[in-house]
């Protein structure tokens, strides 16, 4: 059980970490990367969640292999829209771009 504490507030962590990185960065490329700390928070508390005495369950693993195969697209495709608005606008940060574009 206490294993499974330890896990969960590793989680929290792990997701309030990511939020101040969103929330503090003016990079486009490190908010996509605490995007990611965040999702990671979220999967390990799934992770956790479904931990029982006999091991995780089958219906948390589905949900875990779902949720990184979700979080890894959007995170390409995340990138690849970072790419395309450097060569545009040859910055990453967005209060440059708000401000160029208007």
């Amino acid at each position: 059980m206490i294993d499974q504490q330890i896990l969960q507030l590793t989680a929290a962590a792990m997701f309030f970490m990511g939020l101040a990185g969103l929330a503090t960065t003016r990079n486009l490329v490190k908010a996509i990367m605490s995007f990611q700390v965040v999702l990671f928070g979220v999967n390990l508390a799934l992770f956790s969640s479904g931990l029982g005495p006999n091991g995780p369950s089958m219906f948390s693993t589905a949900l875990l292999v779902l949720s990184i195969s979700i979080g890894a697209s959007v995170e390409a495709f995340a990138l690849s829209l970072v790419i395309l608005v450097y060569r545009h606008y040859g910055t990453l940060n967005p209060w440059e771009i708000r401000r160029l574009r208007h």
